[in-house]
């Protein structure tokens, strides 16, 4: 489809999972998709480019969808664009007549929704303009590294130029690494592709460096136990402007003047960008994300070159990474890469194989983000139909089925054998999870789990009859107010007046301050009541690690029958498919984004815990071997190692609490013990430096350096760039804060407070 008979369609939904299903559905389809997660955001894109059909939920932070279509119909090219309105909350028939009626809308649809419906839909709204089916085939390579006008490089921002100098120096320490420095891995790619590669590493789970060079070309693939999390490159036609352009999501034009401006300023273009009012931060970070990934897929169109694997490198702490799971790359890179050509040679010799279904869970159950298409053929996988044969079903276009069936046996998910399985037909390992997993569901027996223990937080010094408090309280009476103390009224963190050391006072009027003079913190230091001072302050992967925790303390008070939740006398097939369901609930690559350390260590510990329960009872010796120690009595406790994590959390939550009542000494010591308790937890180091620097303004190095810490740990936290970039503002330093508050947002776009910091250092700057 040429680029003017593009049809253009804009999702505006704030549910990241249906964004995801609804963005790939219709991408595959031949459309554009550009997609917004709030209505002020949608309005304003809708303004700027020309849209043919807008998927619109009417839930929305900022504007609702009514207001969003209201403002949509006003727009001169508004008027005859179809509005496909979706909801999962207003939903009943009065609401949907009110949607079409009075809201302009072309139709309306219930979630959750076939996607045969959504098609059906956009078929009637769009007649002829709807995108004709054309056969799948791979993204053409990039340009090569030649002329600046043939490969774009003049939209290369300073952070792409950074990171080509960053890659050579560690390409020359990963070439010149010896035996003595630790096991170093070597190949050619003539003898293994880059998707076989990343299979062997994910099933050694593997981490380090991965260089990768084909003449000039040099990257570097960060991995995680065995999962790609960072790519840098030093090719500088990989740059962020040109992923925007080419996704559509701003101009040349724009590019070009947010290029000046970011030299003019010194800042990063994503920032620039959003000032601009050109993209969103949510889009920011998707376009971020897509740098990353087309970095990687890349060396899939690489059938020669060299690669070595480093595993004394540590991975940086980025705030955004790769975001997929080793499968989900595999197969989305040799979708992108593997023409019709390269498939033959491929899959040479292999049409009267059998196929397979990987008989070990952890690499039959990943998760490689499968379609609709791909579900139903990867479920008639059974040991009994060849290749040709699956082809002949033609559940998916011939290409498509080969860079199916070519993946999945790179990700190893398939094997390929001479002979058919033996006996019936079965089905295979997905389908026997997914199964048992909905069994699990359906039983109106509670699972055999016990609920997450209640971690209840000491009491808080409380003031004595006289209204004196407490010593132990008195000692943080003089610290500086937190600025979301819900207590403090706004005038009084606006002015200054927090108690804490006397600063240089500020500039006289119509001067601007001198450069890396500390200011007045108070006046410097934002409220943060809007958001922080909520009943909870622990973060999403906070509650997820009390969770798991609770649940590997449960499992260990267990005995094997009662983890996999069958009876004594339950059959192999029985316990297989128990355990098959257990298997892919708590399989790894669902909490592979976590960078949690406990959140990691816990998962695994359900999933080795469950995977030892399954091996043992199908084991008829081991079977009657730990029968036998049961009947005699031997139980299974708890283990230190959780023991320690649940009462780290307990201690954190305890510092939180301390925080909200301003009481810094006691919020310091709490953070403390919890980090003596479990020490490779990021959060636990964030919020220390942060009761440091409440405590001891004056002192920022032991402040910084524990959230530094914490950014080592966990690179994902938004929380540590956000007090990063408030201690450095605090002290002088608004380049440095910039930067972290630019960093905040790359980990969480909704973060308020850094995108009004940076509005604010913005207007500084004018």
């Amino acid at each position: 489809m040429a680029r003017s008979d593009l049809v253009n369609v804009l999702i505006v939904d704030d549910d990241r999972s249906m964004q995801r299903m609804l963005s790939d559905a219709l991408a595959k389809r031949g459309f554009a998709v550009t997609v917004e997660r709030d209505g002020e955001w949608a309005v304003q894109s809708f303004g700027k480019k020309q849209f043919d059909v807008v998927i619109l939920d009417i839930l929305l932070p900022a504007l609702n969808g009514y207001e969003v279509a209201r403002r949509i119909k006003e727009h001169p090219r508004g008027k005859k664009v179809p509005i496909i309105m979706i909801s999962g909350v207003y939903k009943n028939p009065v609401h949907q007549k009110e949607a079409v009626q009075k809201h302009g809308a072309f139709a309306f649809l219930e979630k959750p929704f076939k996607l045969e419906d959504l098609h059906a839909t956009m078929k009637k709204a769009l007649k002829d303009r709807y995108p004709k089916p054309k056969a799948s085939a791979p993204r053409p390579p990039p340009p090569p590294v030649e002329e600046d006008e043939v490969t774009g490089e003049f939209m290369a921002d300073e952070a792409q130029r950074e990171e080509v100098k960053v890659v050579e120096q560690q390409a020359r320490r990963s070439e010149t690494a010896s035996s003595s420095d630790g096991p170093v891995v070597r190949g050619d790619f003539h003898d293994r592709s880059f998707a076989e590669l990343l299979a062997e590493l994910y099933r050694w789970k593997a981490s380090g460096a991965l260089l990768l060079r084909r003449n000039k070309v040099k990257k570097i693939v960060y991995f995680r136990a065995g999962v790609p999390e960072l790519v840098k490159s030093n090719l500088l036609v990989e740059c962020l402007g040109r992923v925007l352009v080419r996704e559509r999501l701003i101009s040349e034009a724009e590019c070009e003047e947010s290029l000046k401006r970011m030299k003019a300023t010194g800042r990063m273009q994503g920032t620039v960008l959003i000032e601009m009012g050109c993209i969103s931060p949510h889009n920011l970070n998707h376009a971020l994300q897509v740098q990353l990934q087309e970095k990687l897929y890349d060396a899939f169109r690489w059938d020669d070159g060299e690669y070595q694997l480093n595993p004394k490198v540590a991975l940086p702490p980025e705030p955004l990474t790769l975001g997929m799971t080793a499968a989900q790359l595999i197969l989305e890179g040799v979708r992108r890469t593997y023409d019709e050509k390269r498939l033959a040679r491929a899959l040479k010799g292999l049409d009267e194989k059998y196929v397979h279904s990987s008989h070990d869970p952890l690499l039959a159950l990943q998760d490689a983000g499968l379609g609709q298409d791909e579900q139903e053929l990867m479920g008639l996988i059974d040991g009994h139909k060849k290749i040709s044969t699956l082809r002949a079903l033609e559940v998916l276009p011939r290409a498509d089925t080969d860079r199916f069936l070519y993946a999945m046996k790179c990700a190893q998910m398939i094997e390929l054998k001479d002979d058919a399985a033996a006996g019936k037909a079965q089905p295979n390992i997905a389908r026997l999870a997914e199964a048992a997993a909905k069994s699990r569901e359906m039983q109106a027996v509670p699972p055999p789990l016990p609920p997450a223990p209640q971690v209840k937080p000491p009491p808080l010094p409380r003031k004595t009859p006289g209204g004196a408090l407490p010593a132990q309280a008195a000692r943080s009476t003089t610290a500086p107010a937190l600025p979301w103390d819900e207590g403090a009224p706004r005038a009084q963190v606006s002015s200054g007046n927090w108690g804490g050391p006397p600063f240089p006072a500020p500039s006289a009027p119509g001067k601007k301050a001198p450069k890396n003079v500390a200011q007045p913190v108070g006046s410097l230091l934002p409220e943060l009541s809007e958001v922080m001072s909520l009943p909870k302050l622990s973060s999403d992967e906070g509650v997820q690690r009390e969770k798991l925790a609770a649940k590997v303390a449960g499992m260990r008070k267990l005995d094997y029958f009662e983890i996999l939740g069958v009876k004594r006398d339950a059959d192999r097939e029985t316990i297989k498919r128990a355990y098959f369901g257990l298997a892919k609930e708590f399989h790894p690559d669902r909490h592979f984004q976590s960078a949690s350390a406990e959140v990691r260590q816990l998962a695994q510990q359900i999933y080795d815990l469950v995977s030892t329960a399954h091996d043992t009872l199908t084991d008829p010796a081991e079977r009657a071997r730990y029968v036998k120690d049961l009947d005699a009595g031997l139980k299974k406790n708890m283990n230190e190692d959780v023991g320690k994590i649940l009462a780290a959390e307990g201690k954190f939550q305890r510092g939180e609490e301390y925080m909200r009542q301003r009481n810094f000494a006691d919020a310091h010591q709490a953070f403390t013990e919890a980090i003596e308790l479990y020490a490779d937890e990021g959060e636990f180091h964030a919020w220390l430096g942060w009761s440091q620097f409440q405590l001891q303004p004056e002192d920022t190095q032991s402040a910084v350096s524990s959230i530094e810490r914490a950014v080592s740990l966990n690179p994902k936290l938004d929380k540590s760039y956000l007090f990063l970039g408030y201690i450095f503002k605090a002290t002088g330093r608004p380049d440095k804060a910039e930067r972290q508050f630019e960093k905040a947002i790359q980990c969480n776009p909704d973060c308020t407070e850094a995108l009004r910091e940076l509005r604010l250092l913005g207007h500084a700057r004018r």
